[in-house]
């Protein structure tokens, strides 16, 4: 199904699962990026994600600030997509982990490290599309405060919402609610319920198996794990993927943190592009490609 998204732009959505692209493919989507065959690269890796992060511009860190937590700026049309958005906060530590783990499951080791070379999408970089102020915190520390806001110290659910396509993104989605909630996403299959799930719940922690980790791949995986070079001329442009953490905060209500939270979890995040809004990124010096 199509629809217009909160910037205005096209997208294609479908509730309730999370689509891998092979069966994205098979439905005939009109998408150039879907259909470029992937160099060969490191499948089936997982990462734990411990962090998450919300990303915005100028003006959402100043409503974040004078009102000490987040909230979706404007009303819904439906109570069910009041929604603040995270992503995965993922770290050069993780993905030397996550290399490790893929290389005991393989039963093979490695001269040189090499998935670093492969984690290139907007998805891995410390770059944001957003803004140029980026919230990040740890999950038990969100989960908790989640809980204690909204749930009544019950446990919130967590579900499958929905796969999203962009021009050259794939998002999976999952929402984070209160019991009292469950009226609106009760259709939604809790995420343990789902087949081949994009990711996992895990004791406080994600575990993401992206399929597709590069928006231009650079190089590819050879059998005795080493990063082969693409000639530039071969270089193609290929489908990302991503996943979206939404915690359900109903209109009028704030996930709240005080400003010495705030503060602690707050860094500044160069600008990339395409821009996903209309406000200029700040000019300043910032730190490595990732913490």
């Amino acid at each position: 199904m199509s629809r217009t998204n909160d910037r205005g732009h096209s997208e294609l959505f479908y509730k309730k699962r999370h689509l891998q692209l092979k069966q994205l493919k098979s439905m005939g989507i009109r998408n150039t990026y879907l259909y470029n065959e992937i160099p060969e690269y490191p499948k089936e890796v997982d990462f734990r994600v411990t962090k998450l992060r919300h990303n915005t511009n100028l003006q959402g860190f100043l409503g974040i600030w004078d009102s000490e937590g987040f909230t979706k700026p404007t009303r819904s049309k439906s109570a069910k997509h009041d929604l603040v958005w995270w992503s995965p906060d993922i770290s050069k530590d993780d993905i030397t982990s996550a290399e490790q783990q893929y290389l005991d499951s393989q039963q093979c080791d490695a001269e040189k490290p090499f998935l670093h070379k492969f984690t290139t999408s907007p998805a891995f970089l410390s770059s944001s599309r957003m803004g140029n102020f980026r919230f990040s915190m740890s999950i038990p520390d969100l989960m908790y405060s989640f809980q204690e806001q909204f749930c009544s110290g019950q446990k919130p659910d967590i579900r499958t919402f929905e796969t999203v396509v962009y021009k050259q993104e794939v998002m999976h989605s999952i929402v984070v609610h209160a019991p009292c909630a469950r009226n609106l996403f009760s259709k939604y299959p809790l995420l343990s319920d789902t087949q081949q799930p994009a990711c996992v719940f895990h004791e406080n922690t994600i575990i993401w198996r992206p399929q597709a980790m590069c928006k231009t791949h650079r190089f590819r995986l050879s059998r005795n794990m080493k990063a082969i070079r693409i000639p530039v001329k071969a270089r193609e442009e290929y489908m990302w993927d991503n996943i979206g953490v939404a915690f359900h905060v109903p209109h009028g209500q704030i996930f709240r943190f005080n400003r010495e939270i705030l503060f602690n979890s707050l860094r500044f995040c160069e600008g990339a592009y395409p821009k996903l809004n209309t406000e200029e990124f700040v000019k300043c010096e910032f730190g490595p490609v990732r913490p």
